[in-house]
């Protein structure tokens, strides 16, 4: 699709709200020191990556934009170091929302920034470990060092449980594990398994992987995509009598299964979805699930789509407060004003460890890109931001819901040369059942 073509199909989705959100901004810079790659340059504040979606909006769609162009902020991209600069600032971004969460205005600049990876997703140069990612999840025919993550994974799972994994059965409850979690985090999907056998629900989940992460769609600006993933999941839940769909992954995927899939799909499902946090946190309340309590010091993070995104802010550490009487929350904000850990909305895949492991996985089918070099180094500054502010709390333990700030503080501990470990809930509550 041509530069005018891709831009022009992506202004014809502009509604009331987004053109409230290209017509309001006053650049008055509040959100800027939330965001997590202000700190890697200045120019990558909200304001400034959101600007040039506006001027391509004034270009295209305004009277004066049309007559006087530059002279009111008003331009197209004209060649390919301009689209190399928009790719820069669309994918310094982890759309974690807390450039909404502060603006005076409900300005929503991670929405337009979005809208920016749409053009560059329609042009053809969306990153390309990103692209092949999308393009064998769309397939759903995953090629071989996936697969063995996935079986390795589910292997472990029905070891911790010495019995048959109930795999594609009707059940109440449907968990979906996503291959990125066997990727980054299998413990996860162990624990998960886990924990769902010892509370003897009547629950299942897939044999076979459903999506690498039914999100990527999203974070490429790829609406095909998108729909084609949403409508296998749903699909498969449906197949399976499934009451609800159970998430370990608090990301992207949570926010968009939980609140965006009738919007794609055009219809809602007949289950609804929940984070495992949920259902914990109901068992606990209905005095159904029994916590043990010691003094480990312990801190929630949260992550921005559980957070911001879903309103999951009091159940999970009503939970951990159960079980430790050392609880702190992070020192720089909580919930809605909790600080994104930086690798979110496919920032971590492509960022040096994210992608060397893919690479592993699927060969040189992932490219090491001089994008993707430089973007690590803005990533990592916003990665230390967080571990900074972690080792702050004093806390030894780091608990959280979603796979990808796992992996993220993990990662910037190690770097950084901090102490604490970054866990699961799922799998820091094993130690706390009875």
């Amino acid at each position: 699709m041509s530069v005018q073509e891709a831009i022009r199909s992506v202004l014809r989705e502009v509604d009331p709200v987004r053109l409230h959100y290209l017509e309001g901004c006053v650049s008055c810079g509040l959100c800027g020191p939330h965001c997590p790659f202000y700190y890697a340059d200045v120019k990558y504040e909200p304001v400034n990556k959101a600007e040039e979606m506006r001027f391509i909006y004034r270009k295209e769609m305004t009277f004066a934009g049309k007559i006087l162009g530059e002279l009111v902020g008003a331009k197209l991209p004209r060649d390919k170091e301009d689209l190399e600069r928009i790719r820069e600032m669309a994918y310094r971004c982890t759309n974690c929302r807390y450039c909404y969460q502060t603006c005076p205005l409900g300005i929503y600049s991670g929405e337009l920034i979005m809208m920016l990876r749409q053009i560059i997703d329609r042009v053809g140069m969306t990153p390309s470990c990103l692209t092949v990612l999308k393009d064998v999840e769309v397939s759903g025919n995953f090629p071989n060092g996936l697969i063995s993550a996935w079986n390795e994974a589910l292997k472990r799972a029905q070891e911790a449980i010495g019995g048959e994994l109930p795999l594609d059965r009707p059940a109440d409850l449907i968990y979906l594990p996503w291959l990125i979690e066997a990727i980054l985090t299998p413990e996860v999907i162990v624990d998960t398994v886990k924990l769902l056998d010892k509370l003897n629900l009547n629950w299942s989940m897939p044999s076979k992987p459903l999506a690498i992460e039914p999100a990527l769609g999203t974070i490429m600006g790829d609406k095909k995509a998108r729909k084609v993933v949403f409508k296998r999941i749903v699909d498969y839940v449906k197949s399976h009598k499934g009451k609800a769909a159970l998430l370990s992954h608090g990301g992207t995927p949570y926010m968009d299964l939980r609140f965006e899939l009738p919007f794609v799909l055009g219809e809602r499902a007949p289950f609804k979805v929940i984070h495992v946090v949920e259902l914990l946190h109901e068992m606990y309340s209905e005095g159904k699930l029994n916590l043990k309590q010691d003094g480990v010091k312990v801190t929630w993070h949260d992550p921005c789509k559980m957070a911001r995104g879903g309103g999951l802010i009091e159940e999970p550490r009503h939970l951990i407060k159960a079980t430790s009487k050392q609880y702190r929350d992070l020192p720089k904000g909580i919930g809605m004003y909790s600080h994104c850990c930086g690798g979110g909305t496919g920032i971590s895949l492509m960022a040096e460890e994210g992608r060397r492991m893919l690479r592993e996985l699927l060969g040189e089918l992932i490219s090491s890109a001089k994008f993707c070099e430089e973007l690590e180094k803005d990533h990592l500054v916003a990665v230390k931001n967080k571990v900074d502010e972690i080792e702050e709390s004093g806390a030894e333990l780091v608990v959280t819901g979603c796979s990808t700030c796992i992996h993220t503080i993990n990662k910037g501990a190690k770097k950084f040369g901090k102490e604490f470990k970054a866990v699961h809930i799922v799998s820091y509550l094993q130690d706390y059942l009875p």
